[in-house]
């Protein structure tokens, strides 16, 4: 009875992030939810959750990447390639100067782009607003295929807004032929382009594209105050540029800071940010997030690799896992712990001890699987997969439903709660029965590449390219909304729930909002 009182008397008197931390991508069971048994607020005001704090500014993107705020111990930990621009004599056609170009290429056929480019120039100049959006809208309905409206309809609308101001397919084609190239001087440069016969306007946007500087970077993690958002303290390794793939996640165990950088997996005092060590990886611009489980740190570097946690030895390799965009998790329907990970086609299951292959299944892409007792569910690149479920037979998987579906994206995780499976990305939010995979509810939705996460039922999503937050029920009868706010997240990360608190981020830095009531 002395015990469970003083536990009650810690718990009533601590604070809120000390009920449930985030310590890691996808929270501290890696499964999207919070642990915190808080009670949050039944909607919001018509301006959104009260904002608490903002950081100091952190850059994201092609300067930062697109990494998710953790949190453990009142600490707020960010990883990031931190890139900055110095002045150089050369000029490098570099995939960020081609955004900012316009130069875009995309898998449509020849003569299909041929048929696209005439419509193009040859629309009328008092076509425009709703009008014009309508008559893309046809065209693309009419031309497109299911798959080529799913995966292109928007830049083919863009360009028919654009008109002639779009930039030519013709130079397009020509500056990919020089895609990363560097060239020694501006002098060089031009001499290239004058060669292509670009008109003026086109030689214009190029040159003023390409930019009298390069890109270096630093791999970097970021402790600021959960109370107050102040920084405590900054880390940083000489990195290589690796633009915005660079969007790995850290995770916080055992009073250390795991990290996979630019072409490293690092480890740094959580509370100090000195360094403990430093490994390099063969592979660039990892967004794969570091699991911590048994002295172990697994993360999808090229191959999925366990490090020892103490010392950063390499302790396996596994040899049928590759990539560097999928995180793992942890699984265990047995006596055998393993570690399970998507890699370009399959998901695929491995001892934790040894890193040998258990079982593969058809699956693939970036989202991280869910473990929820004897089942797997993934959200599949592959289209004849879906949303599935797998469950444990006692030596392997085997395929207790799928959902196929023909998406755009499939990088969003899912939830389970209660028995049910939530998918809230890949432009639905939907539930299904886990055991069966009958549908409860389906809608079309806003919601694409991050992925939601859940506390005290309430399930909160970004939508619109993360523009809004929105907070729906997890109610398995239908789906009801119960506040929607204009935040401005960083699209493709995913937010983080300490008690009643919500961590984003956004362009700019790190947000901090109060959920309570």
């Amino acid at each position: 009875m002395k015990t469970s009182f003083l536990t009650f008397c810690l718990s009533f008197f601590l604070p809120a992030w000390a009920c449930a931390d985030w310590p890691q991508w996808r929270g501290a069971n890696r499964d999207g939810s919070s642990a915190a048994s808080l009670s949050l607020a039944d909607s919001w005001p018509e301006a959104g959750p009260k904002l608490l704090w903002e950081s100091e500014p952190i850059p994201s993107g092609d300067d930062g990447g697109f990494s998710s705020p953790v949190v453990a111990d009142g600490l707020v930990y960010l990883s990031l390639v931190w890139h900055r621009d110095v002045p150089t004599k050369t000029r490098t056609v570099d995939d960020l100067a081609m955004r900012k170009i316009g130069a875009r290429r995309v898998n449509l056929p020849e003569e299909l782009i041929a048929v696209m480019e005439k419509a193009r120039l040859s629309l009328s100049p008092r076509l425009r607003g709703t009008k014009l959006d309508e008559w893309a809208k046809a065209w693309v309905e009419e031309n497109l295929d299911a798959k080529q409206r799913l995966l292109y309809a928007d830049f083919v609308i863009s360009r028919f807004r654009k008109g002639k101001f779009a930039f030519p397919i013709d130079a397009t084609n020509k500056l990919f032929s020089i895609r990363n190239k560097t060239f020694p001087s501006e002098k060089a440069f031009l001499a290239w382009i004058d060669e292509q016969g670009f008109d003026d306007e086109t030689r214009t946007r190029i040159i003023d594209g390409v930019p009298p500087t390069r890109k270096v970077a630093d791999d970097a993690i970021v402790a600021l105050d959960l109370q107050n958002g102040a920084t405590r303290w900054k880390s940083s390794l000489e990195g290589i540029p690796t633009g915005r793939v660079s969007s790995s996640t850290p995770c916080v165990s055992g009073g250390r800071v795991f990290a996979v950088g630019s072409n490293r997996i690092f480890c740094i005092e959580a509370k100090t940010g000195k360094l403990v060590w430093d490994v390099p990886i063969d592979s660039k611009g990892a967004a794969s997030s570091a699991l911590v489980e048994d002295g172990k740190v697994v993360a999808l570097v090229g191959r999925l690799t366990a490090f020892d946690a103490a010392s950063g030895q390499t302790l396996w390799t596994s040899k049928d896992l590759s990539g560097n965009r999928a995180s793992p998790v942890v699984w265990m329907p047995g006596k055998r712990k393993m570690i399970v990970c998507n890699s370009s086609r399959s998901v695929v299951g491995v001892d934790l001890e040894t890193g040998d292959t258990l079982w593969e299944a058809p699956s693939g892409g970036s989202s991280t699987p869910v473990a929820a007792g004897q089942y797997l569910i993934v959200h599949a690149k592959d289209e004849k997969v879906g949303l599935a479920a797998y469950r444990w037979n006692g030596v392997g998987v085997e395929l207790a439903w799928k959902i196929p579906k023909l998406t755009r994206r499939s990088d969003s995780s899912p939830l389970v709660k209660d028995g049910q499976v939530y998918l809230f990305g890949a432009g639905m939010q939907a539930c299904y029965d886990l055991d069966t995979g009958r549908k409860r509810w389906k809608e079309v939705a806003s919601q694409d590449i991050s992925s939601p996460v859940l506390a005290d039922d309430r399930i909160l999503s970004y939508e619109i390219k993360a523009s809004f937050l929105r907070m729906v029920k997890a109610d398995p009868e239908q789906a009801v909304t119960l506040g929607r706010a204009k935040l401005q997240a960083l699209r493709c990360s995913s937010p983080a729930i300490v008690g009643d608190k919500l961590l984003i981020r956004t362009h700019k830095g790190i947000a901090c909002y109060y959920l309570g009531k």
